[in-house]
């Protein structure tokens, strides 16, 4: 637990020890325990408000209070139609073992990503229609198109920002949790720059208390508590020193993996020689290992690790290169990967096909004939459209896997 980030080491554990949008959360938990009664009309709750107002701790409180199993998806992973019908359908639909009940909570909905999410917003919706067990969404807006849906679908609660003196009195708890000593003008200065957001003063209060921040200033120099992807990566290729590169990385918004693949699309931009950005994709290779660890064995002792190989290697990299601006391109590798998947499917569909129609086993399919039926597709339309109907596939289909014309 030492090694967590002191966002996650001092989390609340119980509604006693949540702080602001008193009201807002009695409102919650009233919704909730009306669940043990009967299903509610509005069996979806939508909690909307800024970022690090405590949207998510409150549901984890709650959840640990009422004893409810809690079940936790991030919505901008779980984003496709796919995903939602089977992981989160399931947990929404089916009981638990032991009889009780069943907390959902899908963070940060609004990372749904307009047509990218594949028809993921829709089938929340439904999801919301089927579900036995109340489901919580958290989202910083929602008043966007895309969860216009799901909106209508839910009761919304609405969090505000936290006032001076409540992540004063967070930072205190925390300080006293971490037993560590802080003046009062300093958690003033803290709570000053936070701008009502939780999470980034107790950020900044742990880079304080552990020297990372040399002096206060370095606050509004280093952290903005709702940088940007393109923020984080000027900042991050802006800087020599590995300590405030690290705190650049901690502090911004951006989830372990989407991090890694937008230094990766980007790092060429900012180092030139091969030697550079040798070094710096074998830094990348090692943090993207980690992470995997951390993933399989929920080892969360390595993510100070991933920290480090990110930030002393982009910052030790650079040998020759002078420091410029740049403009950033999203990453193009999930998209290829999604590419790749769907290319996949379409070809086993049509070997699926081919193994019902010719009784020949997929080995040989592979081996002996797929190519050969690829070349006499792509080269004889009328040979193509025989195939076709014979094996009854669809011409769009068929035309991706085999080749046709």
């Amino acid at each position: 637990m030492e090694h967590l980030p002191w966002t996650e080491r001092f989390r609340p554990t119980t509604p006693e020890e949540l702080v602001g949008n008193k009201a807002v959360r009695a409102e919650l938990e009233s919704w909730l325990r009306e669940w043990r009664r009967s299903i509610p009309p509005r069996k979806a709750a939508l909690l909307v408000g800024p970022p690090g107002v405590g949207k998510t701790a409150t549901v984890h409180a709650l959840a640990r209070s009422l004893d409810m199993e809690l079940v936790e998806f991030n919505a901008s992973d779980q984003r496709n139609r796919d995903a939602v019908e089977s992981s989160i359908w399931r947990a929404a639909t089916q009981q638990t073992l032991d009889g009780r009940m069943r907390l959902i909570l899908l963070d940060e909905i609004d990372g749904l990503s307009g047509s990218g999410d594949r028809g993921g917003a829709r089938s929340i919706a439904k999801l919301i229609d089927e579900t036995v067990h109340p489901i919580v969404m958290t989202a910083n807006r929602s008043d966007l198109d895309k969860l216009k849906d799901i909106v209508k679908k839910c009761q919304v609660f609405s969090f505000t920002a936290a006032t001076h003196e409540e992540v004063t009195s967070v930072l205190e708890r925390v300080c006293s949790l971490a037993d560590v000593s802080m003046s009062p003008d300093v958690l003033s200065a803290i709570s000053d720059e936070a701008n009502g957001d939780f999470r980034a003063a107790i950020a900044d209060l742990q880079a304080v208390a552990e020297g990372t921040l040399g002096h206060l200033p370095d606050l509004r120099n280093v952290r903005d508590s709702l940088w940007s992807i393109p923020q984080m990566l000027s900042r991050l290729f802006a800087t020599i020193d590995p300590s405030v590169a690290r705190k650049v990385l901690s502090d911004a918004d951006v989830d372990f993996e989407q991090t890694i693949l937008w230094i990766e699309e980007n790092v060429h931009h900012h180092l030139h020689q091969p030697s550079e950005l040798a070094a710096a994709y074998e830094a990348l290779s090692l943090a993207d290992l980690t992470l995997g660890r951390i993933s399989r064995h929920q080892n969360w002792k390595l993510l100070s690790y991933f920290y480090d190989f990110l930030a002393v290697g982009v910052t030790s990299s650079r040998t020759v290169t002078p420091f410029r601006r740049a403009k950033y391109k999203r990453p193009i590798w999930p998209l290829l990967v999604w590419r790749g998947r769907q290319s996949l499917d379409k070809k086993l569909t049509i070997l699926q096909q081919l193994m019902n129609a010719s009784r020949v086993s997929r080995y040989r399919l592979l081996h002996l004939y797929w190519h050969v039926l690829s070349f006499l597709s792509g080269h004889s339309q009328s040979l193509a459209e025989a195939l076709r109907t014979w094996l009854g596939a669809k011409p769009d289909a068929f035309r991706r896997s085999l080749g046709g014309k």
